[in-house]
């Protein structure tokens, strides 16, 4: 019986976060409730029998690494299908009616160029503390682009000080030309022409380094969020660790890591490094089973909790995010 717990979760968490939605908000955030009464009641339950299918194929195939690319993926085709059908069909599949660029810088700036519009700084942060890093590996819609396009090829060596240096300007950066926008008065359309320049920039990253490079350079470099949810995340209490006694240094979770998190020295120290997202990917790839994720300080079961969390808030993205 206890195996099936992770299950349960999974399957309470869409129940508990969409039924409160359905029933209180108006107008309704569940978008088959848009357009016919009632039909809201069946989106909740088709996600809800779907993330309970997902986890179970998660949990008893033990096949993370494939299955994370395609749920991953499919909630970014979603979320995108339903931002061009609000601007060409109806703007019902938009969350509020107004129209915002799918840029994530914008979850840093936009607050700080407008003086308030907080929804999405509270929904990260929110997500932060349920799930740490998992926003970067699982539920953001851009980084599924980047995690795509760096499966092409395997990881090469980087600079890691680099990174780490160049990441943390990214994010100086963006606040400081936001706050520089917001000084100098600019129209609303500068502002949504540096945003837009920021987001094709960050796809033309992924093309010229994320390819090239075999791992997430747009999600571990370029990307402010994903600095902050680096950052933030460190307070949470999941950790890649890896047991020494068992494991064999054959490095090839190192080549399946796309966040640059495995390194020779990350593996000897026995933890993953600063810019792992939980994604899971390592897990399936060690022959040995000598990574495990420590959840609470525990080892025991500590991936199976986490995941059912993950893809019950992932159910409940599919239902919520949109612009």
């Amino acid at each position: 019986m206890k195996k099936y717990i992770p299950l349960i979760i999974t399957a309470l968490i869409p129940l508990f976060l969409l039924i409160p939605v359905q029933i209180n908000v108006e107008p309704s955030m569940i978008l088959a409730e848009r357009f016919w009464e009632g039909a809201g009641w069946i989106e909740i339950f088709i996600l809800d029998i779907y993330a309970v299918i997902l986890a179970y194929v998660i949990l008893f195939k033990h096949k993370i690494k494939k299955v994370r690319t395609v749920y991953w993926s499919i909630f970014s085709l979603v979320f995108f299908t339903q931002f061009i059908l609000g601007l060409l069909v109806s703007e019902k599949f938009l969350m509020s009616g107004d129209i915002h660029l799918p840029v994530p810088a914008l979850i840093v700036a936009a607050p700080i160029y407008r003086g308030g519009g907080f929804f999405m700084p509270i929904l990260l942060l929110s997500t932060i503390l349920i799930v740490g890093p998992a926003w970067c590996s699982h539920l953001c819609y851009i980084g599924a682009w980047d995690n795509i396009i760096s499966k092409r090829r395997k990881p090469k060596q980087v600079n890691r000080r680099f990174t780490l240096i160049f990441r943390y300007a990214i994010i100086i950066f963006v606040v400081a030309l936001t706050l520089t926008l917001k000084l100098l008065k600019v129209s609303n359309l500068t502002a949504f022409f540096f945003a837009l320049t920021f987001g094709v920039v960050g796809v033309a990253v992924m093309f010229l380094f994320s390819f090239r490079l075999g791992y997430m350079f747009h999600c571990t470099t370029y990307c402010p969020v994903g600095g902050i949810v680096a950052l933030v995340s460190k307070l949470y209490p999941a950790r890649i660790k890896i047991a020494k006694s068992t494991c064999t240094l054959c490095n090839v979770c190192s080549t399946d890591c796309k966040y640059d998190a495995l390194s020779v020295t990350d593996i000897k120290s026995g933890k993953a490094g600063w810019n792992c997202t939980l994604c899971g990917d390592c897990l399936d790839s060690c022959h040995s089973s000598s990574l495990y994720l420590s959840f609470f300080g525990s080892k025991k079961n500590g991936w199976n909790y986490y995941i059912a969390i993950i893809i019950g808030l992932h159910a409940v993205f599919l239902a919520l995010a949109r612009l």
